[in-house]
């Protein structure tokens, strides 16, 4: 039986830090972080023009690896952001990158490994989706965001010259002479460019309407563009007639990379569905299949001589394939993780287990901050709610088979596959599964949650109910009802006496667990996150218009108060172990960051940043002392939170700490239904909400953006439902509901039910 328990984890350490050549957990971190684990899912990949080095960017840095030793550098910016870009120059001196939320181009000089040259982006431009050098690497050529081409002088790191297009792209390719571009975008059209022709190819013949083009390469001499769909083909035009060559059909799974072999008479392409091809392009046909990832080719590239192709994966690795025997004959390097779901701490506070959206689990040593063992038995393509037990021994999981892409150009992905498996529960100590009655749930599972003495599994059955049973009996504890769909996540409070699940576009429920009752307060709607505090006795929510703090007591839930200088949407919520700071995390601008707030005053503490991507998880130590966030973009940060709460505490010195809370909102009493809902129109007109309908369709509008549908609509304070009859249930937070019709101007008229709430 396979075995492999923490405490060999540990015997380990010292063996592995033997033979890891450079800890670059270390590198690049941003203010209070004391490590990074894991580097990113892969967007790009480049051989320098000798094929002594292999860069590859991810969603946090530039990695850079020699080959064929495998020692690895990596090359992050003052910037966070991702590297979808990047290009070597003619002579391998010289590595340019930048990339999606990254508001700056470095230039590292790759002799000398002297602090990189920057190249600042304009306040408007966010990204940059290529890089190529020209005129023997006096020039660095930029496409960005506003479809601007950007001519950069090397020497004096100014720009040269600026051309504006109207390149819109979601794929993005240049020629190897830096004079001709291609873009391809959501709809499948593909345009090429270049200084004296601008063209679009239209592809009427077996294009489908409306297929993603998620990938290009320009053949060596430019003459031959291929471009990889999202509807399985790879499509060969010729760049100088402006036509389609030819349509390479044999993938089953949406085509995600793309790379011509130096000669240009072999073409690699690899898809979502784990599967690498390779092309004669002469004749078009298929000269060889390579198989061995576990998990969709996120990037593929060649050496110089055109022997090895290089594939990048989703699945966290680089092989090597030797193109004269077609087998891969090198794993080159591993840990380059795409998004992080789920991190727990062991107890002893020298481990820490995390997963991916695969279901891979991996259990790191904190001291040495490496990677101890991985766990691949409850590997899926894809999986949906995941969770670990709060000692991080025991693993929840549903995964199935599928695809997934993730957007090399920017962050979001999408899946594909209806294939669900049953609900699996691991011990990942022993590598043993646990057998019991969820495995034999038919329905989803939305959210998992372990209660904090780790001896009961919750589930979210949408539709259907919440579910609880003991781990090691097998017997059913608990099971909430409920009609509509429950939400993405669920939380236990740490005593263990109340459950919550909340997610959006969905009702926010509580439960007694003693009692087996529904107490949700009236006033929580739409929860985009919630927590409860370490000693129970506070719950609070993310709501648009700030951060809600409620006190648990055994008459209910009541609510104390607001954070009303809360900017954004919360999509995670936690305690600080002593209770006393809120950590919230939200986008501000394109950029993740983890917002502190006094629970308190509602004062503003600060904020951390350091992840690309939106940030899935905050989860402390045992001991309080650590805080882990793990994120979208493929790593955790490690965080000394007694040095963070330590400068939180003296800057407060001195400081009159007034509070900013915003006190609860009072019911209003309305003599009748009638003069409640004229109090919600009138509301509504004030903040200039207004609903208006176009066919079957409802839209909400308002001064910050709108909303439309035809079921249920809502923002900001206004949740809509709507009937088969077109009768809109209208609620407004703090004022009231009311039961209204459009007129045929759009008007809100007031319309009495027998029914009415």
């Amino acid at each position: 039986m396979k075995r492999f328990f923490f405490t060999t984890f540990l015997l380990n350490a010292a063996l592995i830090l033997t033979l890891c050549a450079q800890d670059n957990t270390k590198t690049g971190l941003p203010d209070g972080a004391i490590a990074r684990l894991g580097k990113g899912g892969i967007n790009i990949m480049r051989f320098s023009p000798d094929g002594t080095r292999l860069a590859v960017g991810t969603d946090v840095a530039v990695w850079l690896y020699d080959v064929p030793d495998g020692k690895e550098t990596a090359l992050f910016t003052e910037h966070p952001g991702q590297v979808n870009a990047i290009a070597f120059s003619t002579d391998g001196k010289i590595l340019a990158s930048g990339g999606f939320n990254n508001p700056i181009i470095q230039l590292w000089d790759l002799d000398t490994d002297s602090k990189p040259s920057t190249l600042t982006l304009p306040e408007e431009i966010h990204s940059i989706s290529t890089l190529t050098f020209a005129k023997d690497n006096t020039i660095l050529i930029s496409l960005d965001n506003f479809s601007n081409i950007t001519y950069w002088d090397v020497v004096t790191r100014e720009k040269a010259l600026d051309i504006v297009t109207e390149l819109s792209h979601d794929a993005v390719a240049v020629s190897k002479d830096g004079s001709t571009f291609a873009t391809g975008d959501r709809h499948g059209t593909i345009q090429l460019w270049n200084p004296t022709i601008e063209h679009q190819f239209e592809d009427s013949g077996d294009k489908p309407q409306d297929q993603d083009v998620l990938a290009l390469a320009f053949s060596p001499d430019k003459i031959i563009l291929a471009s990889g769909s999202e509807d399985k083909t790879v499509r060969l035009w010729d760049t100088e007639e402006r036509a389609k060559i030819a349509a390479l059909k044999g993938h089953e799974a949406s085509v995600t990379a793309l790379a011509f072999s130096p000669n240009g008479k072999i073409l690699a392409t690899g898809d979502a569905g784990k599967v690498i091809k390779l092309w004669d392009v002469n004749t078009q046909r298929e000269r060889a299949t390579l198989t061995g990832h576990t998990n969709g080719i996120s990037a593929l590239t060649f050496t110089p001589d055109g022997k090895i192709l290089a594939s990048g994966s989703y699945d966290g690795t680089i092989r090597f394939w030797n193109l004269d025997t077609e087998q891969a004959h090198l794993t080159f390097t591993t840990g380059h993780t795409e998004w992080v779901k789920a991190v727990a701490f062991a107890e002893n506070g020298m481990t820490l287990a995390t997963a991916a959206f695969t279901g891979v689990v991996e259990v790191w040593n904190l001291k040495a901050a490496q990677e101890l063992t991985t766990f691949i038995e409850a590997t899926k393509d894809l999986t949906g709610p995941v969770a670990f037990s709060h000692e991080a021994t025991h693993f929840a999981s549903r995964g199935g088979s599928g695809t997934i892409v993730f957007d090399s150009l920017r962050s979001g992905y999408r899946m594909r596959g209806p294939g669900r498996g049953n609900i699996e529960l691991w011990d990942i100590t022993t590598g043993e599964q646990i057998p019991g009655p969820w495995r034999d749930i038919e329905g989803d599972a939305n959210a998992f949650t372990f209660s904090s003495d780790n001896n009961i599994l919750v589930a979210s059955i949408p539709r259907q109910k919440i579910r609880a049973w003991h781990i090691n009996t097998g017997l059913e504890l608990l099971a909430f009802n409920a009609a509509e769909p429950f939400g993405r996540k669920l939380v236990f409070s740490p005593n263990g006496t109340l459950i919550a699940t909340n997610g959006t576009h969905v009702q926010t429920r509580v439960w007694d667990v003693t009692t087996q009752r529904d107490i949700t307060p009236p006033n929580i709607t739409n929860a985009s996150a919630l927590a409860f505090s370490p000693d129970g006795k506070t719950l609070a929510y993310g709501h648009p218009n700030g951060i809600v703090l409620s006190d648990i007591t055994t008459t209910g839930i009541k609510e104390r108060g607001r954070i009303s200088n809360h900017r954004g949407f919360s999509s995670v919520l936690t305690f600080s172990p002593d209770g006393k700071i809120i950590l919230d995390t939200q986008s501000i601008g394109r950029q993740p960051l983890i917002q502190l707030w006094d629970m308190n005053t509602g004062n503003d503490l600060g904020t951390l940043s350091g992840h690309t991507e939106s940030i899935e998880m905050l989860v402390f130590s045992h001991d309080g002392k650590m805080l882990a966030s793990g994120s979208w973009d493929g790593t955790v940060l490690l965080w000394d939170w007694d040095k963070i709460s330590t400068k939180i505490a003296k800057e407060s010195i001195g400081k009159e700490l007034q509070s900013n809370l915003e006190p609860p909102q009072i019911p209003i009493e309305y003599a009748g239904k009638a003069e409640e809902a004229e109090a919600v129109i009138n509301w509504l007109k004030q903040h200039n909400y207004r609903v208006s309908k176009f066919g079957d369709q409802y839209t909400l509008t308002h001064p910050n953006g709108s909303a439309s549908g035809g079921g249920t609509i809502g923002s900001g304070d206004v949740t809509i439902k709507i009937d088969k009859a077109g009768t809109l249930r209208i609620r407004v937070q703090g004022i009231g509901s009311a039961i209204c019709t459009l007129d045929e101007e759009d008007n809100l008229q007031f319309h009495s039910l027998p029914d009415s709430d």
